[in-house]
């Protein structure tokens, strides 16, 4: 053996220090959840602020297509949003940041949608009974009562 301190590399048997740069893979399934969750947010708050935005000339329709319209694909969207989002979470090796945040908003829509959906439903049966006879609730009733009396 060669003892010559200019040799040292030559007899070293150690493992390297070799870093591996790990790049992280995209995640669709966040990218897309995160946009379905933002489609179905801007259609509730389109759908929430509209009345008031509706009479604003020349930009008015646009709104009341979206209030018309729109309402059919906010649960679609919130719940693919929800489902892109739970697949985008359990990925492994990719970032997760887009997919956390989807899955939150879709899920925030679905839950205040159906809120609204329930206390639609009992506005509805409440004055159906004529349990309420002022405000929305008689408003509600007139127009049930015009349908029931409408002849074609």
């Amino acid at each position: 053996m060669d003892n010559n301190n200019q040799n040292y590399n030559n007899y070293y048997y150690g493992e390297a220090n070799t870093y591996e740069v790990v790049t992280k893979k995209k995640n669709v399934c966040g990218i897309l959840s995160f946009v379905f969750g933002l489609v179905a947010l801007g259609i509730v708050l389109i759908s929430c602020c509209g009345i008031s935005l509706a009479v604003i000339p020349y930009i008015g329709w646009f709104f009341g297509i979206i209030m018309q319209f729109g309402n059919f694909l906010i649960i679609p969207s919130a719940l693919a949003g929800v489902i892109l989002g739970i697949i985008g979470v359990t990925r492994k090796n990719c970032s997760k940041g887009l997919a956390v945040a989807g899955l939150i908003i879709s899920a925030l829509v679905l839950l205040f949608y159906i809120i609204m959906l329930v206390l639609v439903i009992v506005t509805i049966i409440l004055a159906g009974l004529g349990v309420a006879t002022t405000g929305v609730f008689a408003v509600i009733m007139e127009y049930i009562n015009q349908m029931q009396n409408y002849t074609y």
